[in-house]
């Protein structure tokens, strides 16, 4: 079978991509993947790496309001539609799958409209603009949330698997991460990350939170700061000459990821939705902090959905100060019984087998149209 898959833009609709394609490489190892996402983005970057094709579109996202800049934008998506049909006509998929991102937009509403079976997979409680144009004319949408059908005009065509998340991010293994840091086996650790792109706010407030809590608690616990490349200078250096030298590890970016998960007890991480379905996979329990500017505030919704099954504890970006951080950490850290049951409601949130379950799905809907 030839598939296509199509979005980028960020980790969040990359990675959910890549955990599709292993699955359908693992259920045939004849299935031929393609991915088409932005040129310049990320995506061009990391599919290679993991061993697919990659084809780049020309295209920007379109704002919400109008500006000149959309006119701008209008011109490369048409412009881009050209260029996906020369790629389907070329490749002639049997399936296509857009899993977000602007850039998944042309190449899904035109196989859609040339009758190819195409399926959209939404990351977010609340779906993105282009998803939600493209539920009108695809065969169904894959949503990652039960909530999620609500917000989709076509709601019979939503059904409900989970966010594919990659194997080694919940089949991690400690003892990688041990041999090249100075953590340890014997503390606690604090993991705290900003995903794909890092968070400036989180790094900066948590190492200066730490120097309010009090010592004894804190010498039973470690940090590991995955900070992007724009912080991790400062800090680096700041850690090096803190009083909790040697306690704090400082990385740019981490590819195993799992490794990190399956060290930590505790996360301290932005909501997106890739986030969301790593650490409700592993099962850990999590300080979340919404990223404020994402389209719809859309990490907000999922932050709260966690917090409302008493996985996480939401703080937003507006009230994230020092002393509030500190308080809660303090809570969690000092208080095991609690960090415990809510790493067991995560891991009930988990959807270790969504990858399996919409390969699957889709076979059945190819084949028998039991799921058309």
């Amino acid at each position: 079978m030839k598939i296509i898959i199509t979005g980028g833009g960020t980790g969040g609709h990359i990675y959910p991509g890549i955990s599709l394609a292993q699955e359908f490489k693992r259920r045939d190892g004849s299935n031929e993947i393609i991915f088409v996402g932005a040129e310049h983005k990320m995506e061009a970057e990391i599919i290679p790496r993991e061993g697919f094709r990659f084809y780049g579109l020309r295209v920007k996202g379109i704002e919400r309001k109008f500006s000149l800049a959309n006119l701008s934008s209008l011109w490369l998506f048409l412009s881009s539609l050209i260029t996906s049909y020369r790629i389907i006509k070329k490749f002639k998929p049997d399936v296509v799958i857009g899993t977000g991102g602007y850039v998944s937009g042309p190449v899904a509403l035109l196989a859609s409209l040339m009758g190819i079976p195409t399926f959209i997979q939404e990351q977010n409680l609340i779906p993105g603009i282009t998803n939600q144009f493209l539920s009108l004319t695809v065969r169904k949408v894959l949503a990652s949330f039960p909530e999620s059908q609500k917000y989709f005009w076509r709601k019979n065509r939503v059904v409900f698997f989970g966010n594919p998340v990659r194997e080694n991010t919940w089949q991690g293994n400690r003892a990688n991460l041990i041999k090249k840091t100075k953590l340890s086996l014997n503390k606690k650790t604090i993991l705290v990350f900003g995903g794909s792109k890092g968070a400036s706010a989180i790094n900066q407030t948590l190492l200066t939170s730490l120097k309010l809590i009090d010592k004894a608690l804190w010498m039973q616990w470690q940090v590991l700061i995955v900070s992007g490349k724009e912080d991790y200078f400062n800090l680096k250096e700041e850690a090096v000459h803190s009083e909790y030298k040697g306690q704090v590890e400082v990385m740019d970016y981490l590819h195993q990821i799992g490794d990190a998960y399956d060290l930590a007890d505790l996360v301290v991480c932005r909501a997106g939705a890739t986030t969301v379905a790593e650490i409700t996979a592993k099962g850990l329990a999590a300080i979340l902090i919404p990223y404020p500017y994402a389209t719809g505030n859309h990490q907000l919704y999922n932050a709260r959905f966690l917090e409302a099954n008493r996985a996480a504890v939401v703080i937003t970006e507006e009230d994230l100060t020092d002393e509030k951080l500190a308080r809660e950490l303090v809570k969690l850290m000092s208080d095991q019984e609690r960090l415990s049951a809510m790493a067991q409601n995560s891991k009930k949130l988990g959807k270790r087998g969504a990858a399996r379950d919409i390969v699957e799905g889709i076979y059945d809907s190819i084949q028998s149209k039991t799921f058309s």
